[in-house]
């Protein structure tokens, strides 16, 4: 693969990363400092979290799939799978995946006015962080 097109795929998945993880970041915290009401304040509450609803199906969860498809290529290209480094990337990447997806289902079911809390929902933002440092950590030193 020319040099080139590598700093163009690596640069196109870091910006899909960062839209991801923002996005996901946004949804985490304002679900959490979102109180499901059924009075005078509930149709601006539900039109604000319908279109968060609708920045996550058009942009977020487009840049996870960006970054997915583009890092998979990149580490396949590159024989990256015989190193046990992007398997704990994977594994952690795969769980923001996962994550994106239940916040994705709690702005849902929050739309349609259901008033019921998320899940620990005060643990969505610090994962978020966590995971990230730890896949870029493991990106940077590749410590095995």
């Amino acid at each position: 693969m020319p040099a080139m097109t590598y700093q163009l795929l690596k640069m196109a998945h870091v910006a899909a990363v960062v839209a991801w993880i923002v996005g996901s970041l946004f949804v985490s915290l304002f679900l959490l400092s979102s109180q499901p009401q059924d009075g005078d304040e509930a149709p601006k509450e539900r039109k604000m979290l319908g279109a968060l609803r609708r920045w996550t199906l058009w942009v977020t969860t487009p840049a996870m799939v960006i970054t997915w498809l583009i890092g998979l290529h990149l580490a396949m290209t590159f024989g990256w799978f015989a190193m046990n480094w992007i398997w704990v990337k994977l594994g952690f990447a795969l769980a923001l995946s996962a994550l994106l997806g239940i916040q994705s289902a709690a702005l849902r079911r929050m739309v349609k006015g259901n008033l019921k809390r998320p899940p620990m929902i005060d643990l969505y933002a610090p994962f978020t962080v966590i995971a990230c440092a730890v896949i870029v950590t493991l990106v940077v030193v590749k410590p095995f």
